[in-house]
């Protein structure tokens, strides 16, 4: 017998055993390693920015839509007009939709005497339809503008690895003015509140939205007006300290995102050139006068 085996025979002897060795082989797992090959995203960096002009920027003519509503009352409150007001407090609270109340007597205790909405007035009313409400008159409401513009824009979605802002419209807040910042890392957004590092996770406001601007560069932007608040990376101000409805499942999807640093809520950030432009007279302030000095003279 010859000592050569020929191209053919050598591949009866390797064909069974791979299939042997293949049987042996832990199973692959179908997914995202099936896409290895595909290049690793992009996401972007922003953490200063030249200042745009605020002069004209803050003429920007906005948005019109649904407006701020407040319906009165238009009839007396019955005698179970306690009951019913705690019906609608909760029911708003169970869908965090409360943003304020009023109380007879403004006292806790008291019957509901005004509901603030979070919702638009034609939203409400779709909402209380559907489910067979009858809304009471003797209580007094209102209902928040329409968002006009979606939460991230086209153009920003592709940079970002999540966007970290509430499900819920914002109420009444502490208007202290805040410093800081807000930077875009690596597609995640993170804030300082005064000087030092943006080392904690950023959240904002529903009402505060993303886009890019016609430079290219990630910006604020208000959704209700349209206008544009702040570049990122700028120095920026905002009213607070801020508070915001944190869903577990949006906190969940940032941890997943980008990371168990501590959360900052910012609310609605606004650039400190725009809040200076907006109110001239704050930019170089001036110290009141002394008080003048009274001569005691002397004691005879």
């Amino acid at each position: 017998m010859s000592a050569k085996l020929d191209q053919n025979s050598i591949m009866r002897y390797l064909t069974p055993l791979a299939v042997l060795l293949g049987s042996c082989a832990p199973a692959q797992e179908e997914g995202p390693a099936a896409n290895a090959d595909e290049p690793e995203r992009d996401y972007a960096t922003q953490v200063g920015a030249p200042t745009p002009d605020y002069a004209a920027l803050t003429r920007q003519a906005r948005i019109e839509g649904e407006g701020y509503i407040r319906r009165d009352a238009t009839a007396p409150a019955p005698a179970n007009a306690k009951a019913v007001g705690e019906t609608w407090y909760k029911r708003l609270e169970a869908g965090n939709l409360l943003l304020g109340a009023g109380f007879d007597g403004k006292r806790p205790d008291g019957a509901v005497t005004h509901l603030d909405v979070g919702k638009t007035e034609s939203e409400f009313q779709s909402w209380t339809a559907q489910n067979g409400w009858n809304v009471p008159n003797h209580i007094s409401w209102s209902f928040v503008p329409a968002m006009n513009l979606p939460a991230v824009s086209e153009a920003a979605r592709g940079g970002i690895r999540f966007w970290p802002a509430s499900s819920a419209r914002t109420g009444s807040q502490n208007e202290a003015l805040l410093a800081g910042r807000v930077e875009l890392r690596d597609g995640c957004f993170w804030a300082t509140e005064g000087d030092g590092d943006a080392d904690k996770l950023a959240f904002f406001h529903a009402e505060i939205g993303l886009d890019r601007d016609d430079e290219g560069y990630y910006i604020l932007i208000d959704r209700v007006g349209g206008q544009t608040l702040a570049r990122l990376g700028e120095p920026m101000n905002w009213g607070g300290p801020p508070s915001a409805y944190i869903s577990p499942e949006a906190e969940r999807d940032l941890r997943a995102a980008c990371g168990d640093a501590p959360i900052l809520v910012v609310g609605s950030p606004e650039s400190r050139e725009r809040f200076l432009t907006s109110y001239p007279h704050l930019r170089n302030p001036v110290a009141p006068p002394p008080p003048p000095v009274t001569d005691l003279g002397s004691a005879s």
